[in-house]
């Protein structure tokens, strides 16, 4: 077995070297990102769909001759609003301002940023006069209006603000330090309140600006003063459809034509401005926030200038995928343009440039489709989660009223007896169908919403007739009951492998997957996922390697533990590779479920000194393929290689307590949830349908023998162990990822409706013990020290 472990990490270590990179392929070489200056231009509110060639010419010019992405502009609450999105932007890294969400009393709107701060102090140098209160908050006011208050009549003293960003409990569950990019480049321009939280700080040189010069001499000169000039373009604040209640910012809503109108006249003096200096400046326009009602969205982002030349698509390494930065990039890509210290608060990474990009027509419409699908996913998870769990718990009080409690008990539905596998099956192939969406273009029909569902329902249509039609369903007998399982089961194994390998195009956007707007992963496994693969993974190994062993005569058990060994090593590098699945949590959960998995199938007795050594072999393999994503350079490293770098300079404990904040917020607060006691529920009933003439349930190592599946004993001890070590494997990873209870719980939604399916099929009373009608058990059961059971 020390052998084999040994075997194991050393085929682990040499996939992972073998494997390619997970950086942008054609990033520009580090000399070509040197500047002169650099221009932030942000446009809270800007989205895709406003840029066009005739209403906004100056935006669609800079989009023709630039590289363009979508942007997220996740802060550090849900939803980004003003004074968080700037902040943001200027720390590098998710920081939050601490204002409510929830409606404002109805008080005048302060004129500094903190309620009880008295006007004028702080530590500004030079602070602006306090602008007059504006009118008394409406009950409207609400989502982003506050902030933008707060932006348009206070903010007198920026220090103060920053302070109080700084002070957030969700700022610093991040680590975020806001103000880090004005500190590392000294000397910076503001036009607009908002955005000095981006570059206030002790020490910082700061001119402020309420408005841009309407002169474009007058912005030359202004963009002249230091190397960072940030410029906060608000029109669109206020911008909207008239209603009688007026806009949540408190004043009427002005025309959001005549506001991008007013946009993109500053954008375009703006770069007549750029054109008029000397030397080579670098523009990054990006839509910094959300506005008014603050529903979350997928912003703008060009990037124009020495190193962002041409035609192409934005990308970075905190994303891993074209089209999509992030809003913590823009501070790390201004740095290394002014060729400045990146602090090690700063968690995004450079935007670079890579080829691929369409015509800007058909590029700003595919930018389009991925801010409408990345909004379908995000308002629509909420309610699938809800569905999911009660489209399980119907299929196991179907299942309790068809069945019966225990065997030999009276079932009320027993004449539905015939529905019940379909109906299993339906419900377990609903995990993958959610993928397998992906493969029609539900995000281009007129509503996206319908059309989403109804694509998650026809794919676990398809897969629920692949299972039942095939000539594995057909017939009598063990192999023909345990073909439609075995079909989704596999199916949802091979739909999880070859989307990782081509590049998770199927994950995003995914109900079970990730959106851009969360931003949370933006390639390879979610934390879902990861656990959908995990359990699925196992299960198939243990019947596969089984099969394997149970065709090897007397070195059946080499054999089995061979391929179960082979299988996890596999599985290991999709998860955990940078190039493939980049889930950190992912490894140190399925590396120890598949060793337990090699034990409980080759007779090796389950101590706690060995349980003890395959944990340690799942951190040891994390390890390895974290240090080798450190080991890359700084601006291609994923998050495994990321969190080496933070536990190296001592600021790991804000990952764990923030993974851990996670943790608690879904138990407390997900739907999927739910889905755990659901399981708990299928569990004791699946082993109270034993009935009086089995075994007791407590058995050996105190496990399931059969999962009131009606298996012979031993088909029921190989699902046994492959149901043990993905519980093993979900346990994990539901302690180290910050997904909770969530990650078994959608496990749970694949394995509990395949047993209950199997449950449906099993023999009738009175039919051969230990097999199926008509079907002898033609093998000797082996029973070894610790329970383990297997066939010669």
């Amino acid at each position: 077995m020390r052998r084999a472990a040994v075997l194991l990490l050393a085929l682990l270590g040499l996939l992972a070297v073998a494997l390619p990179g997970a950086g942008p392929a054609t990033a520009a070489p580090a000399g070509d990102w040197t500047a002169d200056r650099v221009l932030v231009v942000g446009v809270p509110g800007l989205v895709w769909d406003d840029v066009d060639p005739q209403a906004t010419p100056a935006l669609w010019e800079l989009a023709d001759t630039s590289p363009i992405g979508a942007l997220s502009v996740r802060a550090a609450r849900s939803t980004t609003c003003l004074l968080d999105g700037w902040a943001t932007l200027g720390a590098g890294n998710r920081a939050r301002f601490p204002a409510p969400d929830e409606a404002a009393p109805l008080v005048p709107v302060p004129t500094v940023p903190l309620p009880g701060e008295a006007p004028g102090t702080g530590d500004a140098a030079t602070p602006s006069p306090p602008a007059p209160a504006g009118p008394p908050v409406s009950p409207e006011l609400s989502h982003c209006g506050l902030q933008e208050r707060l932006a348009a009549d206070g903010l007198a003293d920026p220090l103060t603000a920053v302070r109080a960003v700084a002070e957030d409990s969700a700022t610093t569950r991040f680590g975020a330090e806001p103000g880090a990019m004005g500190t590392a480049v000294g000397c910076a321009t503001v036009v607009g309140r908002a955005a000095s939280l981006a570059v206030a700080a002790p020490g910082v040189g700061l001119t402020r600006e309420d408005a841009l010069p309407g002169d474009p001499a007058a912005v030359a000169a202004l963009l002249g003063t230091c190397p960072l000039t940030l410029v906060s373009l608000d029109g669109l604040v206020d911008a909207g459809v008239p209603a009688p209640e007026g806009s949540e910012t408190g004043t009427d809503p002005g025309s959001r034509a005549a506001a991008l109108a007013g946009v993109d006249e500053a954008v375009a003096t703006l770069r007549a401005a750029v054109a008029a200096l000397p030397g080579d400046t670098l523009l990054l326009l990006q839509g910094v926030s959300e506005v008014n009602d603050g529903r979350p969205q997928l912003h703008v982002a060009i990037a124009s200038g020495p190193g962002f030349t041409g035609r192409g698509w934005l990308t970075s390494a905190s994303t891993g995928r074209a089209p999509f930065t992030q809003l913590i990039d823009v501070a790390p890509t201004v740095l290394r343009a002014l060729d400045a210290e990146r602090p090690a608060s700063v968690n995004g990474q450079p935007m670079v440039p890579t080829d691929g990009r369409p015509g800007t027509a058909e590029a700003v419409a595919e930018l389009q489709r991925a801010n409408t699908a990345a909004v379908t996913h995000h308002r629509s998870t909420g309610t699938f989660f809800a569905g999911l769990v009660a489209v399980d718990a119907a299929v196991v009080a179907l299942g309790l009223l068809v069945l019966g409690l225990r065997r030999g008990s009276r079932p009320t539905l027993a004449r539905l007896r015939p529905v019940l596998p379909v109906a299993a099956l339906a419900a377990a192939a609903l995990p993958v169908a959610t993928h397998l969406a992906g493969l029609l273009p539900w995000e281009r029909a007129g509503s996206p919403r319908w059309a989403l569902a109804g694509s998650v329902l026809l794919a676990a249509a398809a897969v629920t007739a692949l299972a039942l039609l095939g000539p594995w369903a057909r017939g009598t007998g063990r192999r023909h009951r345990l073909g439609p399982p075995l079909v989704v089961l596999l199916v949802t194994l091979g739909t999880l492998v070859a989307d990782v390998l081509a590049g998770s195009p199927l994950e995003l956007n995914a109900l079970l997957g990730y959106d851009a707007i969360v931003a949370g992963r933006f390639t390879g496994y979610g934390n879902l996922s990861s656990g959908l693969l995990a359990a699925s993974a196992l299960v198939a190994t243990a019947v596969g390697a089984t099969a394997l062993g149970r065709r090897a005569g007397p070195r059946h058990r080499q054999v089995t533990g061979a391929a179960v060994l082979a299988a996890g090593a596999v599985t290991v590098v999709l998860v955990g590779a940078p190039g493939l699945g980049r889930d950190f949590g992912g490894v140190l959960a399925a590396l120890p479920g598949f060793l337990l998995l090699a034990m409980l199938l080759t007779g090796v007795r389950v101590t706690l000194v060995r349980l003890a050594a395959v944990l340690t072999a799942g951190v040891v393999a994390v390890g390895t393929l974290a240090v080798l994503d450190w080991s890359r350079p700084a601006d291609e490293r994923s998050h495994l290689g990321r969190f080496v770098e933070q536990v190296l300079i001592g600021e790991a404990w804000t990952v764990v307590s923030r993974k851990a904040q996670a943790n608690l917020d879904i138990l407390l607060g997900s739907a999927l949830a739910w889905l755990l006691p659901v399981a708990l529920v299928a569990a004791v009933w699946l082993v109270r349908r034993r009935g009086p003439r089995r075994p007791a349930w407590l058995h050996g190592s105190g496990l399931l023998r059969d999962g009131g599946s009606g298996l012979r004993p031993a088909d029921g001890a190989v699902l046994r162990a492959g149901l043990v070590a993905a519980a093993l494997s979900l346990a994990l990873g539901a302690a180290v990822n910050d997904s909770g209870v969530a990650l078994p719980a959608t496990a749970a939604a694949l394995l509990v409706p395949l047993l209950v399916a199997l449950a449906a099929t099993a023999p009738a009373e009175g039919d051969v013990p230990g097999g199926t009608r008509g079907e002898p058990d033609d093998r000797v059961t082996v029973v070894s020290r610790g329970s383990t059971v297997w066939n010669t």
